[in-house]
């Protein structure tokens, strides 16, 4: 049996290749030209020097450290870009006050839709539209202040601007009712999970209550005031209905191991990562930026418009994000109508089919727009996954893609 090379991981590789692209983007002076570039050459010594000590080749590292290393190594040191006068100021941090508690009041109030007598959700209806005129005076308040400090909700400290993206994201009317239809399908698989036989007896009897929301855990539960209460993430919002009955389950039982499997398996796919991005881009700052080294979205666009859309689909903003990822590659925002594609697949060993792809399966998105479908993500629905497919190298390109994800 072939022995299995051990992934040697390089600490700091994509770190380095992350500030260069932030350095490059704004220009270098001219007098630290010259030291940029033996920062560039050391990091790629380094890890070529590290590999061989390894006895493998820098292809063997894990595949955000190869991406990075590629980046770094291909390079034109001879043609850096240069700018004259001073970079442009990171934002400074803006501290305001109530975010947080503006999020709890509208949670209190989302918290009525919990109840098993109430009727599904839909945009017209009068509970409905209060709670959509609470979330959109939430998130107009939270920005006039925020401009008033000299700054946007994006300079918040990380738990008040997760707060103003909670409320954000929620200000849309189908993201609402596809979020209170979730926590309504949650609240029923509390009560009927049969592992809430296994909890103390305090707990079983307990009534659940449930919030949601944007933190760095995918739950947590906890007896207060004679009530089990549950947080949970907002990225959950439109779960299958497995995967809710999973979450009902370890909140009162945490030794069920096939349970917190689904729950975190979940986590780690699309339609999940498709919530938390959607969650993010509502402070990102997005500029229209199209020309990467290898590709040109505008090309891509103009390219896959024509070619499965007739030429006939608006020009929605395009950029590159700023970061590598591994399983991520593409976002449409609805609010601000932008088309993101990861800088990752801005690479010479990346196939033209697989950018198409990305870029078709965000514009399906734009085309089809958000589905309120109750016990399923209101985004990828089945006319969506049909309508994918369509796509001339639709198996070759997720291959590459779920390739590129299980390196990562």
């Amino acid at each position: 049996m072939t022995k299995r090379k051990r992934k040697v991981r390089i600490s700091g590789l994509v770190k380095t290749a992350r500030r260069a692209r932030e350095k490059l983007a704004v220009g270098l002076p001219p007098d630290q030209v010259e030291t940029f570039r033996d920062w560039i050459r050391q990091s790629v010594e380094r890890t070529e020097a590290l590999c061989r000590k390894h006895r493998m080749k820098p292809q063997d590292l894990p595949s955000p450290s190869y991406r990075a290393y590629r980046f770094l190594k291909e390079l034109d040191l001879d043609d850096l870009p240069e700018r004259e006068g001073p970079a442009p100021q990171a934002a400074r941090t803006i501290h305001l006050t109530g975010v947080v508690a503006i999020k709890n009041d509208i949670n209190d109030r989302i918290a009525e839709w919990a109840d098993p007598e109430r009727e599904a959700p839909t945009e017209d209806d009068p509970g409905v539209q209060m709670l959509l005129e609470r979330l959109t005076s939430g998130v107009e308040q939270i920005e006039a202040v925020a401009q008033e400090a000299g700054g946007a909700p994006g300079n918040l400290p990380t738990r008040s601007r997760r707060a103003y993206q909670w409320l954000k994201l929620l200000s849309d009317p189908v993201t609402l009712v596809a979020h209170l239809e979730t926590l309504q399908a949650l609240q029923e698989a509390c009560r009927t999970t049969p592992c809430r036989k296994r909890a103390p007896r305090a707990i079983r009897k307990a009534p659940v209550q449930i919030s949601f929301t944007y933190a760095s855990y995918l739950y947590n539960a906890k007896a207060v005031d004679d009530a089990l209460a549950v947080k949970v993430h907002e990225g959950f919002l439109g779960a299958p209905s497995d995967v809710l009955r999973a979450l009902a389950c370890v909140f009162f039982s945490r030794d069920r191991d096939a349970e917190q499997e689904t729950v975190r398996t979940y986590a780690r796919g699309e339609d999940f990562a498709e919530v938390v991005t959607a969650l993010e881009m509502t402070t990102a700052e997005v500029d229209d930026f199209t020309q990467g080294r290898f590709f040109d979205l505008e090309a891509v666009f103009e390219r896959v418009n024509e070619a499965y859309f007739g030429g006939k689909l608006d020009r929605p903003r395009l950029t590159w994000n700023k970061r590598i990822t591994a399983a991520k590659m593409g976002h449409y925002d609805f609010l601000r109508d932008t088309v993101t594609v990861s800088v990752t697949l801005d690479a010479p060993e990346v196939p033209d089919y697989v950018v198409d792809y990305v870029m078709y399966h965000e514009l399906l998105h734009k085309k089809l727009g958000t589905r309120a479908v109750k016990g399923r993500h209101y985004a990828h629905t089945p006319a969506f996954r049909e309508a994918e497919r369509a796509f001339a190298h639709y198996e070759e390109a997720q291959a590459f893609l779920d390739e590129m994800a299980r390196a990562g």
